[in-house]
């Protein structure tokens, strides 16, 4: 028993300390980058901030609809749909 203590104690100590250098480490890869993902964000957040308050102030801040760009802008969803100038009533026709 007591050989059996000399062989094996020299190697666990070795792979415990490998396994807490390796999870040292890691720890402290994850660690920054947790660090570096929250400071980019609070940095965004200021430019973004800061970015509207200075169109606001000189007097570029146009309030943005959502409707205001794309291929459906200015349409107005609750209405018949004109086509060429005049507007119908469209059916929609299943197609088998």
């Amino acid at each position: 028993m007591k050989n059996n203590f000399r062989f094996i104690f020299p190697r666990l100590i070795g792979a415990t300390v490998i396994v807490g250098i390796a999870a040292l480490i890691v720890t402290t890869l994850f660690k920054l980058l947790i660090g570096l993902v929250l400071i980019g964000g609070v940095a965004s957040l200021i430019r973004s901030i800061a970015g509207a308050k200075r169109r606001e102030l000189t007097g570029q801040y146009i309030p943005v609809s959502a409707h205001q760009f794309g291929p459906y802008a200015g349409h107005q969803w609750n209405s018949p749909v004109p086509v060429n100038g005049n507007v119908q009533n469209t059916t929609i026709v299943p197609i088998n």
